[in-house]
C-alpha cells in the first residue's frame, strides 16, 4: 500500500502552526492562574490597607474634632474670665495665660456691657511654606468674646482626601476584580493575532521556498529524462538561488561533456576508418606507379602520338597517385594522433616556434598579453593544433593574427586565431570540425577536426565565435587549462 505523500509546504506551514500555537496554549492555562493569585493577593493587600487606612481616618477625624471642642472650652473659659475680672489687669494676666499654654490662639478680644474693652494679638504663624494656616473664629454672645486660631489646613485636608479615597476604595474594588478577566482576553487576542500574523507569513514564505524548490525538482527530472537543455530559473541570492546556480551550470557542463564525447567517439571511429584506408591505399600506390612507369619506358616503337599519350598518362597518374599520397598522409595523422601529455606551459614559447617557421613568414602577427601565461598543455600537439588553425586562416585570407589571455576565475587561457576572410556561415560554425568537411577544392578536411580533436584532449575546447574578428574574417577560440587548475 503506498503512503500518501505530505508536501513539504505543508510540513512547513503545520510546523509554524504548532510553534506559534504553543505560547498561545501556555499562556491560556497559566494566565488564569496568575491573574487569580495576583487578584487574591491585591485584594488581600487592599483589605489590609483599607482597614490602616479607615483607622487613620478615624484619627484624623477625632483629632479635629479634639481641636474645635479644645477651641470652645477656650472661649468659654475667656468669656467666664471676663464676666469675673474687676480689673483689666486680672483680664489681662487670663490671657496671657492663656497665649502661653495655647500656641494657636492668635487673638483675644474681649467687649462685655458694663465692662472695659480689651483685646490682644500675636502674629499669626503664615500660610505659606511646609504647613498652611487658616484663622478660626470662635465667638460668645453675651456680649462679644471673640478668639482666633491658627488651625493646621494641611491635616483638615488630609483629612478629607482620606474620607474620599476610603469612600472611592469600592468602587474601585470592583472595578480591579473585573480587570483580571479584560486583560486576559486582551492578552489572548493579541497572542492569537500574533499567531496568525506569524502563520500567514510562514505560509506565504512556505509557499515561495517550496516553490523554487519544486522548481529545482522539475528541472532535475527533465535532466534525467535525457534534455540537457533544461535550466532552472530560481531568483534570490541565497543558498537555493547558489543551488539553482550550480544546478544549471552543472547541466551545462554535463551537456558539453557529453557533446565532447560524442565528438570524440565520432573521431575515434573516424581514426580507425583512416588508419585502414591509409593501409589499404598506400600498398598499391607504388606498384601502380612502377607499373606506369615500366609501360612508358618499354615501349620500343617510335610513334610519336602514341609515345605522347603514354608520356601524358603516366603523368596523370603521378599527379593522381601524389594527390593520394597526400590524402594518405593526412589519414596517417589522424589515424597515429598520440594521446595528449599536458604539462606547464608558456603559451609565449609555442607562439615563438610558431613564428619561426618560413612558411608563415610576413603572414603571422603575435600580440602577446603584457604577463605570462602558463597553460597545462603537451606543447607538441598545441602547436600542431595552432598550426592548423593558422594554416587555414592563411587560406582564408592573407594574414592571421594570434593572441591570448588568461581567464583567470574561469580557470582558462583563451587563444584566438583571426584571419581576414570571409568568415565561416552560422549554420557551418559546428559542422566545420567534422572529418572531411571544407571548402577548400584541395583540403581534406581533417586539419580542423585534428585540432578539435587535440583541444579536447586537454580537457579545453575550439569554437568559431559568433562576432567577427576585428580583422574581419573569423575568429577561433581555443580555450585550454591554465597550469594548476
Amino acid at each position: 500500500m503506498t503512503r500518501p505523500k505530505i508536501g513539504l509546504q505543508l510540513k512547513v506551514t503545520v510546523l509554524l502552526l504548532l510553534i506559534g500555537l504553543a505560547p498561545l496554549l501556555v499562556s491560556a492555562l497559566l494566565i488564569d492562574k496568575i491573574t487569580v493569585a495576583a487578584q487574591n493577593f491585591a485584594s488581600n493587600e487592599a483589605a489590609r490597607l483599607r482597614v490602616r487606612l479607615e483607622e487613620a481616618h478615624n484619627a484624623y477625624r477625632i483629632a479635629v474634632d479634639t481641636k474645635k471642642r479644645s477651641y470652645g472650652y477656650l472661649a468659654d473659659e475667656m468669656a467666664e474670665a471676663a464676666k469675673v475680672a474687676s480689673a483689666p489687669e486680672d483680664l489681662r494676666a487670663v490671657v496671657e495665660k492663656m497665649f502661653a499654654a495655647e500656641p494657636d490662639l492668635l487673638a483675644v478680644e474681649v467687649n462685655l456691657a458694663g465692662r472695659p474693652r480689651f483685646e490682644k494679638h500675636r502674629p499669626a504663624p503664615g500660610t505659606g511654606g511646609p504647613t498652611r494656616f487658616r484663622i478660626r473664629t470662635v465667638e460668645r454672645e453675651g456680649g462679644t468674646v471673640l478668639l482666633r486660631f491658627a488651625a493646621d489646613e494641611d491635616l483638615q485636608k488630609a483629612s478629607e482626601r482620606l474620607g474620599k479615597t476610603l469612600a472611592e476604595a469600592p468602587v474601585i474594588g470592583e472595578f480591579r476584580a473585573g480587570l483580571p478577566d479584560e486583560y486576559r482576553n486582551r492578552f489572548l487576542l493579541l497572542v492569537g493575532g500574533v499567531v496568525l500574523v506569524a502563520t500567514a507569513g510562514g505560509i506565504f514564505l512556505a509557499r515561495r521556498f517550496t516553490a523554487r524548490i519544486a522548481r529545482l525538482v522539475a528541472g532535475t527530472r527533465t535532466v534525467a529524462r535525457g534534455d540537457l537543455g533544461a535550466r532552472v530559473a530560481v531568483g534570490g541570492r541565497d543558498e537555493l538561488g547558489e543551488l539553482a546556480g550550480a544546478f544549471n551550470r552543472m547541466v551545462e557542463d554535463v551537456e558539453r561533456d557529453r557533446q565532447h564525447i560524442l565528438y570524440l567517439q565520432r573521431i575515434g571511429a573516424w581514426q580507425d576508418v583512416a588508419r585502414r584506408l591509409a593501409h589499404e591505399i598506400k600498398n598499391p600506390l607504388t606498384p601502380i606507379q612502377l607499373a606506369v612507369q615500366e609501360v612508358v619506358s618499354s615501349y620500343p616503337g617510335d610513334d610519336a602520338r602514341f609515345r605522347k599519350k603514354l608520356t601524358d598518362a603516366a603523368e596523370i597518374v603521378g599527379e593522381e597517385i601524389a594527390s593520394l599520397r597526400r590524402l594518405v598522409d593526412a589519414f596517417s595523422a589522424l589515424g597515429r594522433l598520440p594521446p595528449a601529455e599536458p604539462k606547464p606551459l608558456d603559451l609565449a614559447v609555442v607562439a615563438d616556434d610558431l613564428s619561426k617557421d618560413p612558411q608563415w613568414a610576413g603572414k603571422l602577427t603575435i600580440e602577446p598579453p603584457a604577463g605570462a601565461v602558463t597553460v597545462s598543455g603537451d606543447r607538441l600537439l598545441l602547436r600542431r593544433l595552432i598550426a592548423n588553425l593558422v594554416e587555414n586562416g592563411v587560406h582564408a585570407g592573407e594574414r592571421v593574427v594570434l593572441s591570448w589571455r588568461a581567464d583567470r576565475p574561469a580557470g582558462f587561457a583563451h587563444i584566438t586565431v583571426d584571419d581576414e576572410g570571409a568568415g565561416v556561415p552560422a549554420a557551418e560554425r559546428e559542422r566545420i570540425f567534422e572529418p572531411y568537411v571544407t571548402s577548400k577544392e584541395t583540403g581534406t578536411g581533417l586539419g580542423l577536426a585534428i585540432a578539435k580533436k587535440i583541444a579536447l584532449d586537454h580537457r579545453g575546447d575550439l569554437s568559431v565565435s559568433p562576432e567577427p574578428a576585428p580583422t574581419g574574417g573569423a575568429r577561433f577560440v581555443l580555450s585550454v587549462p591554465l597550469a594548476g587548475e
